[in-house]
């Protein structure tokens, strides 16, 4: 009893001296929660305490802690997932004498701390929560008691006020400062600041916003927004406005264009924000006005620029026409819509007769003149519908989607034939024309564009063969239909069933003829044709458009055999060939970068060959491919180096690691001088524009070593290897290496 009594005496004296020293530490917020906490703790002999203040009213926010409590100090978590919601909801202090098992207790804030029985309290101003005190204990012998909650039931009175007041303090001064900082903000900002009053009049203005529309402070308060903004933009900002000085919002953005005192226009980039009075009502609208002016004139001149790329990219820049691209896209289009319809089109292939008796009589100039007027006659005798291409030449290509029968096709052709048979003036001289046209059908001859076209292309031909002036496609006209639509059906289904296969020709260093990457060449394993090799398959696949899936499927079997063998230790980098087609797929990048990550192979490993002439056929399109596949990080080499007609200029802008020398330049250097020279330039460019150089074809000892002098980096051909399928390359390589590299050389 006596101890009990000490023991009371010296809380009640804590509890004086803690009245006394909150008092002293006037309004500092911080050196009253700490008092706050520290005091807590001793009063009640717990192990730890912390003073936690609610943020917006779902977040608490530990400002104070001692003891135990410390190492949650300035943490900031969900009121829903603490103890504090339950006292908060009770509207006084809890006691939890056993927090491990206690639902209420946030288990991961307990570890931290290790508490085993815990008070919380929750802290008031008027009738508002502020926040919590808490108090904890470690001990489990030594609990927090019933009378210990009594006891801070009593001080939270006291604990409030003290947290209450000095957290108005600083939260009143908080405001002076930020009130001069808002001013100094305000007059230097070097973005326009305005405050609007409820009619959409100036009350203030900063200088930015004077000299950004030509109107000084008094002048704009004469004057509504609605009077200076554009009127296009008008409707949603004078929306926005009545909703914030509504109370409805309290923030808004938009983009808007502004008439400064002179005409000019500017756009500009707006923050607004409500500002309420001492009741809290609203009152104003601070704006921030930024001028975005040449931001959008370099977005309007990009997105030009970015259209005019288009457009290059899709039509004939000689007519204006759509090129084959576009022409191929429009039929894939006009087909889906016909099978919703279950409707029909018209692909139409033509060319001109005796053009090429124009352009060597009367000039390639001349012959330009006559393809421009033919594409404008050829546009004014089809519906709008209808599309007109220049696929190239004097060939043009026509789809009519949706023809009514034989009938109205026949019309249109004989429009076409009085548009071309009027004379045409080129030179002071009328020419005449006549073409040849050639017309396949939807669904009845062909499901996709390329056929169509490739079946059309027939029909011109069965026409100019038969001087008609067009042929509708005949399939018994078409010797090699059958046989290719057998082998397409083969093909897919050869995919399906993976008995495509890959062989590999290795490629060595001549300097010390060390092989560090393969070539994979694709094989056909067939079940009744046995192995068949790409000359007898990859024509058709390009023709029909089956070479992306077919080119994805080596992409994928290369990467494959490529993560084989680094796990295996074998570091062997393989190389790819890519046709037009996947050159013109502005897809195949990011599927590339796919099946990099699907097999977890380094980029470095893999090189796709492309030949001169696919670069040629839109070089624009072609470069934007060749940029994304370069960004990945894989090497980009060109294949037949010399058998096309690239330019150096256009060359160098290529992100191209490697050239190949076509091996029929390396196969006569034995017996033809002038090829040597070929060869020789070649490497010397290559050296020149810091690109390694491949030889090709390479099948003797005299020729190895003579590239080898002429400073060659890398050969391939049959001296080192045939193609060979991986499990005998890898069986090549050991031997090989046995025996030394260079001495294998």
């Amino acid at each position: 009893m006596p101890g009990d009594n000490r023991h009371s005496a010296e809380r009640l004296s804590l509890i004086v001296e803690t009245q006394r020293d909150i008092a002293g530490a006037g309004h500092d917020l911080a050196t009253v929660m700490q008092l706050v906490a520290e005091r807590s703790q001793a009063i009640t002999g717990a192990d730890g305490a912390m003073v936690n203040l609610l943020e917006g009213g779902d977040t608490l926010h530990t400002r104070a802690a001692t003891g135990i409590a410390a190492t949650a100090f300035d943490a900031k978590r969900p009121l829903s997932g603490s103890v504090a919601k339950y006292a908060i909801g009770d509207g006084q202090p809890i006691l939890i004498e056993d927090t491990p098992s206690d639902p209420r207790i946030n288990q991961e804030l307990r570890a931290k701390v290790g508490d085993r029985s815990l008070i919380c309290v929750p802290l008031f101003r008027g009738a508002e929560v502020i926040g919590t005190l808490n108090v904890m204990k470690k001990s489990e012998e030594e609990r927090l008691t019933e009378n210990d909650r009594r006891t801070l039931e009593m001080l939270s009175m006291m604990l409030s006020a003290a947290v209450s007041h000095a957290a108005e303090f600083e939260a009143r001064r908080g405001q002076a400062e930020a009130f001069a900082r808002f001013r100094t903000l305000f007059e230097g900002a070097s973005i326009g600041i305005l405050r609007l009053g409820p009619d959409g009049r100036a009350v203030e203005a900063n200088p930015a916003l004077e000299e950004m529309l030509g109107y000084t402070t008094s002048e704009l308060a004469d004057k509504t927004f609605r009077e200076y903004m554009h009127q296009e933009d008008l409707e949603r900002a004078e929306v926005l406005f009545r909703d914030l000085l509504g109370g409805r919002r309290d923030s808004f953005q938009l983009e808007a264009r502004y008439s400064r005192r002179d005409g000019a226009l500017v756009w500009a980039h707006v923050r607004a924000a409500l500002e309420r009075d001492g009741d809290g009502q609203p009152a104003f609208a601070v704006t921030m006005i930024e001028d975005i002016t040449a931001r959008k004139r370099a977005e309007e001149e990009l997105r030009r620029q970015s259209e005019l790329n288009e457009h290059q990219a899709l039509h004939d820049p000689l007519t204006g026409l759509p090129n084959r691209l576009l022409f191929g896209e429009r039929i894939e289009h006009a087909i889906t819509h016909a099978e919703r319809r279950s409707s029909r089109l018209a692909v139409l292939m033509m060319d001109l007769n005796r053009f090429k008796e124009v352009n060597d009589s009367l000039g390639h100039q001349a012959g330009d003149e006559l393809l421009r007027e033919v594409g404008s006659r050829l546009s004014a005798a089809l519906r709008g519908s209808d599309t007109v291409a220049r696929l190239g030449g004097d060939e043009f290509g026509l789809l009519l989607p949706e023809p009514s029968g034989a009938d109205d096709l026949l019309a249109v052709i004989e429009r076409i034939r009085e548009s071309l048979e009027r004379p045409i003036v080129v030179q002071d001289l009328p020419l005449a024309m006549e073409a040849s046209i050639g017309i396949a059908i939807y669904p009845d001859d062909g499901h996709n564009a390329d056929l169509l076209i490739q079946r059309a292309d027939v029909a011109m031909y069965a026409a100019k063969q038969e001087s008609a002036p067009f042929c509708f496609y005949d399939p018994n006209a078409d010797d090699y239909d059958p046989a290719r639509l057998t082998l397409v059906a083969e093909l897919r289904r050869a995919m399906e069933e993976r008995e495509l296969v890959l062989w590999y020709q290795p490629k060595a260093v001549l300097e010390n003829g060390e092989v560090r990457s393969v070539e994979a060449l694709l094989r056909w394993q067939h079940p009744h044709q046995g192995m068949l090799y790409p000359d007898s398959f990859i024509p058709v696949a390009q023709e029909t458009g089956l070479i992306r899936p077919l080119t994805l499927y080596v992409v994928d079997e290369a990467l494959r055999q490529c993560r084989e063998w680094r796990d295996e230790g074998l570091d062997l980098s393989v190389s790819v060939n890519l046709s037009m087609r996947n050159l013109l797929d502005l897809e195949f990048p990011g599927q590339v970068a796919g099946l990099l990550r699907q097999w977890e192979v380094d980029a470095r490993l893999l090189e796709l060959e492309i030949t001169e002439s696919t670069m040629l056929a839109n070089p624009s399109r072609t470069k934007h491919v060749l940029d994304e596949l370069h960004a990945l990080g894989l090497r980009l080499s060109i294949d037949d180096f010399g058998t096309g007609y690239s330019s150096l200029a256009y060359l160098r802008r290529l992100p191209i690691d490697e050239i190949k020398i076509d091996r029929s330049f390396v196969m006569s250097m034995a017996d033809e001088a002038d090829d040597v020279a070929i060869v020789r330039s070649t490497i010397d460019l290559g050296r020149n524009l810091g690109l390694d150089v491949v030889a090709e074809g390479v099948e003797t000892r005299e020729i190895w070593d003579q590239l080898r002098e002429l400073g060659c980096n890398v050969a391939q051909g049959y001296y080192l290897s045939r193609p060979v399928p991986a499990v005998k390359l890898q069986e090549w390589l050991e031997k090989r290496r046995g025996a030394g590299d260079e001495a294998a050389a």
